[in-house]
């Protein structure tokens, strides 16, 4: 699960996938099973979360990564380098973003 905490020094990836809409379910499912298989047995992986825009253009996924070589392990695996292949035939736009928590506020 994503806990999402400013000082704690996890490792943010914001990816937003632009897709037409009739491809939306085809990436989020894509994306899923990708995780499930694969991403959620890399060492220093902590969560992924996966957003659907409703218009159908757009997908997020917000996923958290124990540090940057353990997410970069991960992309220059053969499989990381296979899932991003396969992802980009499926999107029209890939603009992935590392980040760090700096604040939150809460209601």
């Amino acid at each position: 699960m994503a806990t999402i905490q400013a000082g704690r020094n996890v490792l943010t990836l914001i990816n937003v996938f632009t897709v037409t809409p009739e491809k939306q379910e085809e990436l989020l499912n894509y994306l899923i099973s990708n995780t499930d298989e694969f991403i959620s047995k890399c060492p220093g992986f902590i969560s992924a979360n996966f957003h659907r825009s409703l218009d159908g253009k757009n997908v997020v996924n917000y996923g958290q990564w124990e540090s940057m070589e353990a997410f970069q392990g991960m992309l220059q695996s053969e499989a990381g380098r296979k899932m991003i292949e396969e992802g980009n035939k499926i999107a029209e736009a890939i603009q992935p973003n590392l980040y760090f928590v700096h604040d939150t506020r809460e209601v």
